[in-house]
Parts: structure tokens; sequence; C-alpha cells
């Protein structure tokens, strides 16, 4: 049987909501099958979900790892590459797409033992502008803080970290959903990535066994992953 990954996510909240107010955008109509990548080759896949999940894995660019507990996968813009652990899977209701300038995709995991759920939505643009990407981001996680900047050869950073409650209906408890956000911009293009990390206790009725520090440089991987093609 399949196996799906369920979350419970602020992000899922948000912007499904929201993505209708920040462009009316179609469906992605391209079947798994027109994607088929060099992921899919006769030799036995390792037991990652990532490789396993057949819709995940038309994203990948090999069926190797290429870092300990990480593949590399191409969205199908074609305009920039990034990680995705070895254990999560592409959600694939969630994925939506408008030519080769706008897209969002959202991939999650879950690590039984430590009982976290992890997820990592992601909104790439190119043509808008990196003030009005980050001013998107700020506004839909409705974050109040300012962002630590940082930057590289190629990229510019912007990121910081929230705490967000969901649920709370019915008489029942909110849930904290703890989020750290990174804008990446292109510094030889106007590609930009918004990435929003999240995780939360996958059964609220257990202990935790959150290492803020592994978590934090997990996301840094991931973020510092992100390549724009030029």
């Amino acid at each position: 049987m399949k196996k799906r990954h369920v979350f419970c996510s602020a992000i899922m909240i948000l912007l499904l909501g929201a993505c209708t107010g920040m462009k009316e955008e179609e469906k992605n109509t391209n079947s798994a099958a027109e994607k088929e990548t060099t992921a899919q080759t006769d030799v036995v896949a390792p037991q990652h979900e990532a490789v396993q999940d057949h819709y995940t894995r038309t994203f990948l660019v090999s069926d190797q790892e290429t870092e300990d507990g990480f593949y590399e996968m191409r969205t199908w813009t074609d305009a920039y590459s990034l990680w995705i652990p070895a254990s999560a899977t592409l959600d694939e209701t969630y994925y939506m797409k408008r030519d080769d300038g706008w897209e969002q995709f959202l991939y999650s995991w879950i690590d039984e033992e430590a009982n976290i759920s992890y997820g990592v939505q992601g909104q790439f643009e190119d043509g808008e502008g990196a003030e009005s990407g980050l001013r998107q981001l700020t506004r839909y996680m409705k974050f109040e803080g300012d962002y630590e900047k940082s930057e590289d050869d190629h990229h510019k950073y912007y990121y910081g970290n929230a705490v967000t409650e969901v649920g709370g209906k019915d008489g029942k408890e909110k849930v904290p959903v703890y989020s750290y956000l990174a804008f990446i911009e292109d510094k030889e293009s106007d590609k930009t990535l918004s990435l929003i990390y999240e995780h939360n206790c996958s059964d609220w009725t257990n202990t935790c066994k959150a290492d803020t520090k592994e978590i934090e440089n997990h996301f840094w991987k991931i973020v510092k992953s992100v390549k724009f093609d030029n």
C-alpha cells in the first residue's frame, strides 16, 4: 500500500486558501509519466521512500543519493534544483505550475522514532522581483520579526523562524507548528524561491524528541542546496 505523510501544517491552511489571492493558477496537467527522469532505471532502487514513490521519483535527478540522507530533485519548471530528504515524498495534489515562471510544491516525511512530522513547502517565481516575493512570504506566514540576511557568490538569503498555532475548533486544544522561513534570491537573474520548513509532534499525546540544532542544520542543508539555472 502506498504510504502518504500527513502533518499538521500552518502552511497548508494559509497557502491553500491564499494561493488564489496571489495568483489564479491552473493545476499542472502533466502526468507523472510525461516527466520520467534518469531516476527510473532498470537497477533495483534503494529502499527509500523518495525513490520508491512513483510521483516523487519523476522529480529526482538520479536514484543515487547526492549526500547521505538526500536526493537531488529538479522541478518541472526546469529552472532550479534542490535536495529532498530520502524519506520524503512529494504531494501530487498540492503541486501547481504556471508556464516556467511560477510553481509551488510540498514534500513531507515523518521521523517515527522522534515522533515528529516535517514538511517543506516551496514557491518559485521568475520575474516578480525579490521585494514582492519576500512581502508575500511575510504576509502569508504573518511573520512579524526581522529577517536575518546573508549571501554567497550566487545567492542572497533572508531567513527567520516562527511559531504558529493550528486547530482549536470545537473546544480542541490548539497545537503549535514550528517553522523556519527562507527566501533565496538569485544574484544573476530574477529567480527567487521561498521555502517554509515546518515540524510538529506527530502524536500530541506522546512526547516529541526534537533536537532544535539538528533540525535547523537540516533546514540549512536544504536551503544551501538550491541551485538556479542561468
